[in-house]
């Protein structure tokens, strides 16, 4: 006789609370409370202004006010001056491709990227707190997250960015000055450059913003990867035999995917330098090849790497579930043959009528599905978007030197 608790189908319908620990308790989820955030120095000034007052107006507004504060007066000193078109100097505002894409693409597309960034890191937190810590962790999950968001929150913590950002604009006269090449930023340039009043402008003002808004988005997206790296360090009731082949954390992949535009953004401010030298220094643009494998290699460091911190538990839920599936497998197996693959009598029942099968077949795929679980929580798509988000700013200037035919095969070939 098979005992009744060792059936197959017994054994399948306790494979995951037995073999994984993933019994769900039927406490109510846990939700989390988001501190309420201005979003940054100049979203603070907004909000006590009345100018703004709800999370996407103030980041809105903070990115044209910043547009606003940064650009235009230097247009219009620049109009004043006749140096914002082509003719006058060298190098007029209007054709300055770093000053440009700085102030009216990168800091814009940072600032405004936090309406497509936030929702999804809130889902990802609240999602861990419902789904993937124990009951006896979420107090500390809680207050954890409210650390970092208060970290977040700090008037200190603004006011130090912003005097790095405006004493690190120190020296972006004299470099200014020391390029020697006549442009919208300098009078006198045949005799004894100096900065003409849009220079100083920029230097003074316009430059200092847009590093402080580098700045700051770098510090909200490296509490991110800390606040990654705290959640990994929690035991995680990761399921090896979850579809999405990463143990049920591939959203969290998903929800990193938005920061691609952060990655266009600053490859933007990169390829804007890089063209600046090629136009008006005349440097070959193959003399930057190795400069871009590097730079690329940094985005996918900074976008990828830090999805690495769940690797660790993937690896040992995987080791673990390898062996108590295993035996699992192997206890099934010997009792649906114990069961079926004897001789038996007329009158007994028929495998056709009996759920044993089915309940082998099911238990075999859960094992390949285990089988396959991923070592990251990312695949090589999430990779190719952030090396295609990358290097797309630098497409108009490979262009110059490879037919753009070529490029658009070279990418599709990539990413298929």
């Amino acid at each position: 006789m098979v005992d009744d608790n060792k059936t197959p189908e017994s054994l399948v319908s306790k494979e995951i609370n037995v073999i994984e620990g993933a019994q769900l308790d039927a406490r109510p989820v846990p939700t989390l409370d988001e501190p309420d955030l201005p979003h940054g120095m100049l979203g603070r000034v907004l909000v006590k202004l009345n100018i703004a007052q709800n999370g996407a107006s103030v980041v809105i507004k903070s990115a044209l006010f910043f547009v606003l504060i940064a650009f235009l007066p230097l247009l219009v000193l620049c109009i004043f001056q006749g140096t914002a078109l082509p003719g006058s100097v060298k190098v007029p505002l209007l054709a300055d491709a770093i000053t440009l894409s700085r102030l009216l693409l990168v800091a814009p597309i940072l600032m405004l990227s936090d309406l497509l960034t936030r929702p999804w890191l809130i889902k990802v937190a609240e999602h861990f707190l419902g789904t993937f810590i124990e009951a006896e962790d979420v107090d500390d999950y809680k207050s954890m997250f409210k650390g970092v968001f208060m970290i977040r929150n700090s008037v200190l913590i603004d006011g130090c960015l912003f005097v790095l950002a405006f004493v690190s604009s120190i020296f972006q006269a004299s470099m200014v000055v020391a390029l020697d090449i006549s442009s919208w930023q300098l009078v006198g340039i045949h005799s004894h450059p100096v900065l003409s009043i849009p220079g100083w402008w920029n230097a003074a003002i316009s430059q200092p913003l847009f590093r402080f808004v580098i700045l700051s988005w770098s510090f909200d997206y490296l509490l991110w990867v800390y606040f990654l790296f705290k959640v990994s360090r929690f035991k995680l009731k990761v399921i090896a035999t979850h579809p999405d082949g990463a143990g049920g954390l591939a959203f969290v992949s998903v929800a990193q995917t938005p920061f691609c535009v952060s990655a266009f953004a600053l490859s933007a401010a990169i390829s804007s330098v890089v063209a600046h030298a090629v136009l008006y220094t005349h440097m070959k643009l193959q003399s930057f090849t190795n400069l871009g494998i590097v730079f690329l290699a940094l985005m996918l460091l900074i976008f990828v790497g830090p999805l690495v911190v769940f690797t660790p538990t993937l690896l040992r839920t995987k080791l673990k579930s390898v062996f108590s599936f295993g035996a699992l497998c192997h206890e099934m197996s010997t009792l649906f043959a114990a069961k079926w693959l004897v001789p038996r009598a007329e009158g007994d029942p028929k495998i056709l009528d009996s759920a044993d099968s089915s309940a082998l077949a099911d238990l075999n795929s859960s094992y390949v599905t285990m089988s396959s679980m991923r070592p990251f929580i990312f695949n090589h798509k999430f990779v190719m978007t952030f090396a295609v988000a990358s290097a797309l700013p630098a497409l108009p200037l490979v262009a110059t030197v490879m037919p753009l035919k070529d490029i658009l095969m070279q990418i599709l070939k990539a990413l298929t």
